[in-house]
């Protein structure tokens, strides 16, 4: 995960208090965070020009260079030591329409249109008044040009500046490259006796336009729940991958020359089987990084402390316990004692 969803996922987890926290910290506009105030405070029935331009600019200057997010409703004041700060915020009448716009807008704005845009709306009160968040991922095919003025733009500083000649002849003569990162498939948790048995899917996911070769998958056990907690790793599919174990706590592997992937493609080098049974002294804590030989590792984890895992732990083996096992139960058992909610059922 890059800095850029980093942003995106604290904006989304913490809401009306993200935002709060960019006037209260004066936070000044970076490579990968951009403040605007919307023309009309978003009270048109279509989105403003000015504010058309200004996503345009965005999704041009984020995509050609590492990606970045727009926080709309907030106003920008200049300071010689800091540059471009959080200054005031002007909230959106309607966020949720005004984030509708924007999606309605994408595809018009700029050659190629950006297929990795995603908005998201922080409403702070009934009235639907609010602040709509733009990510915007880096594009890793040809590089992206704005209708409005046929510019291309990169992220420099806390700007969008045209790209220079000798940087926009190196995009273009830049061949698709993969964007390989990790996601997760969870099975139901299972209550053997006094313990829970679990069982992570490791996926290898191909968002890029490139075909990915030479994949590989580091992970780290920093950390175990307790002393009668077990965390194995499995390798499926040994006669793609190639690697090693050592001290039951870390695992490398490496595809085998005759294993690519395509774009939006995934495989299965790793799989984690987990088992919990009290006393849980420590912190749950595990480090994945991915990649691949021509594109950028990715950093992941899989984290959970001591009292949320008691605390589930508790909860549900008094559930089983009063209601019985169910394949739902079991899913809210992963997912909360792993801390990630997010995690893909099967």
């Amino acid at each position: 995960m890059g800095r850029a969803e980093d942003i995106f996922d604290k904006i989304k987890k913490d809401g009306q208090k993200a935002i709060d926290e960019f006037i209260l910290t004066r936070k000044s506009e970076d490579l990968f965070l951009d403040f605007k105030r919307s023309a009309d405070q978003g009270s048109g029935r279509v989105l403003h020009q000015n504010d058309r331009n200004n996503l345009a600019k965005a999704i041009s200057g984020f995509g050609n260079s590492e990606g970045g997010v727009v926080v709309w409703g907030i106003d920008c004041s200049k300071q010689s030591d800091l540059g471009d700060v959080a200054r005031a915020k002007f909230p959106l009448v309607d966020v949720k329409k005004f984030t509708s716009l924007l999606e309605n807008t994408l595809s018009g704005l700029t050659i190629p249109p950006h297929t990795h845009v995603e908005n998201y709306s922080v409403q702070i009160n009934k009235k639907g008044g609010g602040f709509a968040v733009s990510l915007i991922a880096q594009n890793l095919s040809f590089p992206i040009q704005t209708v409005y003025n046929k510019q291309f733009y990169i992220r420099a500083g806390s700007n969008f500046e045209p790209a220079p000649y000798q940087v926009l002849s190196g995009m273009f003569g830049r061949r698709p490259q993969p964007f390989v990162f990790i996601s997760y498939t969870v099975g139901p948790a299972k209550f053997v006796g006094q313990k829970i048995n679990l069982e992570i899917g490791l996926l290898m996911y191909n968002r890029g336009p490139g075909i990915a070769k030479d994949m590989f998958v580091n992970s780290t056990l920093k950390s175990s729940p307790g002393p009668n907690c077990q965390i194995a790793f499995e390798t499926p599919d040994i006669k793609n991958w190639s690697g090693g174990f050592s001290f039951g706590r870390f695992v490398n592997l490496i595809s085998k020359p005759t294993l690519r992937l395509p774009p939006e493609a995934h495989v299965q080098p790793l799989v984690l089987n987990l088992t919990f049974l009290p006393p849980f002294n420590d912190d749950l804590e595990i480090s994945i990084m991915c990649g691949s030989g021509n594109s950028a590792p990715m950093k992941s984890s899989l984290t959970n402390t001591k009292e949320q895992i008691e605390l589930v732990y508790s909860k549900y083996l008094d559930k089983v316990n009063n209601e019985g096992w169910t394949t739902k139960i079991g899913h809210e058992i992963s997912k909360e004692i792993m801390g990630r909610k997010q995690l893909d059922a099967y």
